[in-house]
């Protein structure tokens, strides 16, 4: 018996440090993809006209309808903010069960409870890989088409975007994590 409750402790206090570590990476999504948000995609280029030597140039501006006015044009960027959002929510409501099954030793509530717990980590898995995947799709194609259109600032921009979305996808292994451990504790 002491075995049991020694190996319900360890799978509490594991599945809380996960937690604690998914809101971690959470909350680190949605500050940097929060302080990357540029408003202006205007880019300025140059077209070298004539002889290189002579230096003529015309310093133009690449088309609105290239990279779209601000950022709240961009779905995608809404949809990872959102899954950001919503995920560190979720998961500041889960830290205080954690913490009730590492302080009784044992899981919190029914098995029917723990089912529910588990059918919910699934969905937010599938929430936050969705997130990170549909953010790194849009990055990638938005670098393959337009990249020679790229000034600093928007390319920092995709850098904030990119890194947001691998901590999302982070916090999804932790989930699938979470979920095994749940499951092998019932």
């Amino acid at each position: 018996m002491a075995f049991s409750s020694a190996r319900a402790r360890a799978l509490a206090v594991t599945t809380l440090v996960l937690r604690i570590i998914t809101l971690g990476l959470l909350a680190a999504s949605l500050a940097v993809i929060a302080s990357s948000a540029r408003t202006q995609y205007d880019v300025g280029h140059v077209d070298i006209i004539g002889d290189y030597d002579a230096f003529s140039y015309i310093v133009g501006v690449a088309p609105r309808e290239l990279f779209g006015v601000n950022f709240q044009d961009l779905y995608t960027f809404r949809y990872v903010l959102s899954v950001a959002a919503i995920g560190c929510a979720y998961t500041l409501i889960l830290i205080p069960l954690a913490i009730m099954s590492v302080v009784k030793g044992k899981r919190f509530g029914s098995t029917s409870a723990a089912r529910i717990l588990i059918f919910t980590d699934v969905v937010f898995c599938a929430l936050f890989t969705s997130g990170g995947a549909a953010g790194l799709g849009l990055v990638v194609d938005n670098q393959r088409i337009n990249g020679k259109y790229f000034d600093h600032g928007l390319r920092k921009f995709y850098t904030f975007f990119d890194t947001s979305c691998g901590l999302l996808l982070a916090s999804a292994i932790c989930t699938v994590v979470i979920i095994k451990v749940s499951v092998y504790s019932k």
